[in-house]
């Protein structure tokens, strides 16, 4: 089976993760999706077209719906938290440590703040690191290829926030790559702008009043150093980034309970 009853690809060969036995203490506020709610939420935050027709981003939503619910490979998906999505990304020219630095990140602060009443979101780049002129996407993961589908076509999937939950950074990497295909529909692992963008519209995702919530690795983009990885997470009523090191050691990286990859599933118009 490639997918467990909690919606998470089981591990492939060589994949590390925290367990074998897949752990539920670390869980998402799963938000009441409504999406056309959610699509003025985006086109007031400058993410999402104003000219673009939501019915039309409805419709294929329902296609993407239709395509997983009858695959025996992957309905098991919808288990889980899923997030629609359909957002303009950075121009495939422009640097994308530059953009996440000074449109995205800040965007994120304004939104989070404006809707969370008394909390804060802060960026934290860890040990003198910078984003600006260090992040490509990594290779194997499809993100280039997600990015490049936005200059030319209407960009509509979801986001899964915890497909790949309880593995290390190198994992995620490995096990999107051989995964099987679905007719008309394109998969790469999620980067920081899904997770963004979800967080716009849903600033309390993190914040389930009964658990802890998992921490929110965007595993696409490879930053220069390969020790450094970026992820979103909640501190207290807060809402943090990091760009941090990976390092338990300085052969060892980390692998947690709390750390999740996500899946974005998507088509083009």
């Amino acid at each position: 089976m490639l997918i467990n009853n909690l919606g998470r690809f089981n591990p492939s060969e060589g994949c590390r993760v925290f367990s074998e036995t897949p752990k539920n203490f670390y869980k998402l506020n799963s938000p009441k999706i409504e999406y056309i709610t959610q699509h003025k939420t985006a086109v007031d935050a400058g993410l999402t077209s104003p000219e673009l027709d939501v019915f039309d981003i409805k419709a294929s939503l329902a296609f993407i719906d239709d395509c997983l619910n009858n695959s025996d490979v992957y309905k098991h998906l919808l288990r889980a938290t899923a997030v629609p999505f359909c957002f303009t990304v950075p121009d495939k020219r422009m640097d994308l440590g530059t953009e996440l630095e000074e449109r995205w990140l800040p965007l994120l602060q304004t939104e989070f703040e404006k809707k969370m009443s008394g909390a804060n979101f802060r960026a934290t780049l860890q040990g003198n690191t910078q984003l600006s002129g260090q992040i490509n996407p990594a290779d194997g993961t499809g993100y280039a290829e997600f990015l490049d589908q936005h200059s030319c076509a209407t960009v509509v999937g979801y986001y899964f926030p915890t497909a790949f939950q309880e593995f290390d950074i190198n994992s995620q990497r490995k096990r999107i790559v051989n995964l099987p295909t679905l007719d008309k529909l394109a998969f790469c692992l999620s980067g920081p702008f899904e997770i963004i963008y979800t967080l716009v519209c849903y600033p309390d995702l993190l914040f389930d009043k009964q658990s802890y919530s998992p921490i929110l690795c965007a595993s696409s983009l490879e930053h220069k150093d390969p020790r450094m990885v970026m992820m979103f997470k909640s501190y207290g009523p807060h809402l943090e980034f990091w760009l941090m090191s990976q390092m338990l050691s300085p052969s060892t990286t980390q692998v947690s309970e709390q750390w999740s990859g996500g899946l974005t599933i998507y088509t083009t118009s």
